[in-house]
């Protein structure tokens, strides 16, 4: 590789250009706002530019030339050069700042200011861009004089080196907007498809990689990164309550990034794919509803084209996937149930049955297609197309038709009071009469291997004691689908209200709360996730119905989800779409208190919170950004504090509730 002219030096050439790839920033940004530069997506406020790199080198820029800012992904692929390097000109320090990673400030007022959100990565990456494995780049020497800035890191081979750089036009007006974050801008926040959390503006990184939005996380079975657009939509529903609670541009940037990612990964056909559980790059298609719930979403709020398109063209890739059943439409899970050639890659054991009339390849996962059939409705009620109305109709019909299915009652009672014992804490089940334990073990080892076999038989999703299985005929016994599923009902029930779900949502519900599966969560790390989707299904829960009952479940469920280190679900922040429409939000007001957490409840005008307090002591309920006007609060018996009381105590491991005063 001749690297004798790198890519936008500033200063003196490197010593060694065999060995160094060097980035001067001012000169990648400049370029990517040149005339002519090469745009991949220009839309709503953002233009996406690839600027012309030398060879080993890509370079994607966001430009929001309204707010005179701009973010640039640089990727450096090379066999040859030991060292990647970015460099600035002229004096410049360095910053820590609590919103993650670095500011790099200029000595005058007259010069650009910069942001690295997160240490440069080296990753390996295939073909089909997933992330095979990822590190913190060792840095390999810091120059800081008044004459440059320049950091160098190691590249090492089959790796290539990522660096994420914002930069802030002097009357940007953003430098102090990552400088002081509220309490509220560092809540743990529960990422939906990768699970980990998001609790500050660089956490936004780790996901958006290059310009795509990957999960966070390594996935089963290949245990590889790949990208999701369903963390894309809990990323934009927790940076859209971050913009309404504190007004800052920054958040609103973040936004528009992350859509325009998403926009930027649609294939020709329309869809999304992923390559999850295998090399196929099959598409999963409860992430491309993702995309399209978020793109409803914007569009509602913004005259953008762009997205417009992209949402279209994601209604017709879903349409064209859906399989006709006896009873109705059903909307599949992923690509591989299309085809039995798709099937012999799928990862889990599964039993063949026709049952409905449906394909043997279709396990009829019941999950995504109440997702799917949500999707569809929003789809309709943000644009105005009615094209699916008559899809709509028939999944619903196929929907209704699944959960009623009751056949072999008898047998199914007897198996899941078997079934239920296997979910009982250690510490009770070892407490069980030795007869009884064996029952237990007769349960997990005959009984959950062979339930896929048993449900192919007896075709049955709905279990006479409220539990809800995710599939037909796949195997596994995946309890933690329970809160997937309330999640998706108590969504399903608000958006079809005149539904005959509600007694299913119900006896799910009482399940849920009143067994044995919390427990089950919370007493292991690779189950505990579930407790951040209960935690989802009661806050929407608690939109849709005004029940007391909820919200005290819903502020157990915080307390549970602080427990075990879960950031709580980005709805809670009150800016989430499907339940709160733009105009009946309610900015979330900050707490003074780090340790409390605040569940914002307001819809259609109506302030309504959650005060939660998840530590073994009592704190003051005082705010760093205020509700939007008296609040009166009432303790957990619903007691009312007493307005005098101008600074109320939240106990331990309890919580207020608070309405606006009339």
């Amino acid at each position: 590789m001749d690297m004798a002219e790198p890519f936008g030096v500033e200063g003196k050439p490197d010593p060694h250009p065999t060995d160094t790839v060097e980035l001067a920033l001012a000169a990648v940004f400049a370029r990517a706002h040149e005339t002519g530069a090469p745009c991949d997506l220009a839309g709503h406020d953002i233009r996406r530019c690839r600027p012309e790199a030398a060879n080993g080198l890509e370079v994607l820029v966001d430009v929001f030339a309204g707010a005179q800012a701009s973010c640039a992904f640089l990727r450096v692929r090379s066999s040859q050069a030991a060292q990647g390097s970015i460099a600035l000109a002229g004096p410049y320090r360095i910053e820590d700042t609590p919103a993650g990673g670095w500011l790099l400030l200029p000595a005058g007022e007259d010069a650009a200011s910069y942001w690295v959100p997160l240490a440069p990565r080296a990753r390996r990456l295939d073909a089909d861009g997933h992330i095979l494995e990822e590190r913190v780049a060792a840095l390999r020497g810091l120059d800081s004089s008044p004459t440059q800035l320049r950091a160098a890191f190691e590249l090492s081979p089959s790796f290539c080196l990522d660096i994420v750089v914002w930069r802030f036009e002097p009357a940007a007006g953003l430098v102090g907007e990552l400088q002081q974050l509220l309490t509220l801008e560092t809540q743990p926040l529960f990422m939906w498809s990768s699970h980990t959390n998001y609790s500050r503006p660089a956490d936004l990184y780790a996901h958006l990689v290059f310009g795509h939005v990957y999960e966070n996380h390594k996935v089963w079975p290949r245990y590889w990164k790949v990208c999701s657009e369903l963390d894309a939509y809990a990323l934009y529903v927790a940076l859209s309550g971050l913009a309404l609670a504190t007004g800052k541009r920054l958040y609103f940037l973040l936004r528009q990034q992350v859509v325009y990612s998403v926009i930027a990964r649609q294939a020709k056909d329309g869809g999304w794919y992923h390559g999850e559980w295998t090399d196929s790059m099959e598409s999963h298609y409860r992430l491309v509803v993702g995309a399209v719930l978020m793109l409803a979403d914007h569009v509602a709020a913004h005259d953008d084209a762009v997205a417009r398109h992209a949402l279209e063209r994601a209604m017709g890739f879903l349409a064209a996937r859906a399989q006709r059943l006896d009873v109705g439409l059903w909307f599949m899970h992923d690509s591989l149930e299309g085809s039995a050639e798709g099937m012999r890659t799928y990862p889990f054991g599964w039993s063949k049955s026709r049952a409905l009339g449906k394909a043997n390849t279709n396990m009829l996962i019941l999950n995504t297609h109440l997702d799917t059939t949500i999707a569809f409705a929003d789809y309709a009620a943000a644009t105005g197309d009615g094209q699916y109305r008559s899809a709509v109709e028939s999944a619903r019909s196929a929907a209704l038709a699944v959960v009623h299915l009751r056949p072999a009652e008898r047998l199914y009672r007897t198996v899941f009071r078997i079934l239920d014992l296997t979910l009982l804490p250690k510490r009770e089940a070892a407490a069980l009469p030795v007869p009884v334990r064996v029952v237990k073990r007769i349960g997990w080892k005959y009984l959950v291997p062979s339930l896929h076999r048993l449900k192919a038989l007896f075709p049955r999703l709905v279990m006479p004691n409220g539990y809800i299985d995710r599939a037909l005929c796949q195997k596994g016994f995946a309890t933690r689908y329970q809160s997937v599923h309330l999640w998706d009902l108590v969504r399903y029930v608000r958006r079809f209200p005149d539904d005959a779900m509600r007694p299913i949502l119900e006896r799910a519900l009482s399940y849920t709360y009143g067994g044995n599966i919390r427990a089950h969560w919370k007493e292991s790390p690779e189950r505990q996730d579930a407790l951040g989707f209960w935690a989802e299904a009661l806050y929407h829960l608690c939109i849709l119905d005004p029940d007391p009952t909820w919200r005290r479940w819903l502020a157990e469920a915080v307390i549970d989800c602080e427990d075990v280190s879960l950031g709580l679900p980005p709805s809670v922040l009150g800016a989430n779409g499907e339940a709160v429409a733009a105009q009946d939000r309610s900015h979330c007001p900050s707490p003074a208190a780090r340790q409390l957490r605040i569940v914002n409840l307001s819809h259609r005008g109506r302030s309504e919170y959650l005060v939660v307090n998840p530590t073994g002591e009592s704190l003051p309920l005082e705010w760093q950004t205020a509700p939007s006007g008296p609040v009166v609060w009432s303790d957990r018996t619903g007691r009312q504090i007493p307005i005098y009381v101008r600074v109320p105590l939240v106990a331990g491991r309890e919580w207020v509730h608070g309405m606006l005063r009339p």
